[in-house]
């Protein structure tokens, strides 16, 4: 009877769980932000022709500074957006969070609105965050995140302290969907 129910702690405690709940830390600070007068709005699925690439992101995350208003985006590869799973304190728990690059809003000139989604912001929460300067960095940051997505993912309690876990990964859009 004991080793039976340390072996289902074990499996318990041990066995990955996806948790909704994103920390406070993770989440866009969306309250107060005025997106009036901005190129794009939250929800918002863009394109960009780079180089003769087509890059698509959804627009997750407005922040504000001195320089003006940073546009937080995700990278679309196909209907899959650029996310990560890490771990959520020692309960096995991990979190699901989304990876975005900023980018100033008046250096968004040539873009296409391809549509404009209902995200539900509640289930959003950012895992990494970079800034362009302009459409090269866009598409370098692009590049960078196909890359480290063909890479084995290392499940999110495991090799926490080893030398090169890869946390990145792909998450359905109709997953943040209301």
């Amino acid at each position: 009877m004991k080793v039976t129910l340390l072996a289902l702690l074990v499996f318990f405690s041990c066995n990955p769980k996806s948790s909704d709940a994103i920390p406070e830390i993770f989440k866009p600070q969306w309250e107060g932000v005025d997106s009036k007068g901005l190129p794009v709005q939250f929800g918002d699925v863009v394109s960009f022709a780079i180089n003769d690439i087509i890059v698509k992101a959804i627009v997750l995350d407005v922040e504000n500074d001195e320089t003006g208003a940073w546009i937080g985006m995700c990278f679309l590869n196909k209907n899959k957006l650029f996310g990560r799973q890490i771990p959520n304190g020692y309960s096995g728990n991990c979190i699901d969070l989304l990876d975005c690059t900023y980018i100033e809003s008046s250096n968004l000139i040539e873009f296409d609105r391809v549509a404009s989604k209902n995200i539900d912001i509640n289930i959003v929460g950012i895992g990494s965050r970079s800034s362009a300067a302009n459409y090269t960095d866009l598409l370098r940051d692009y590049n960078l995140g196909l890359t480290q997505r063909t890479k084995k993912q290392t499940k999110c309690n495991e090799d926490v302290l080893g030398l090169n876990p890869v946390h990145e990964c792909y998450f359905d859009l109709n997953r943040f969907l209301k």
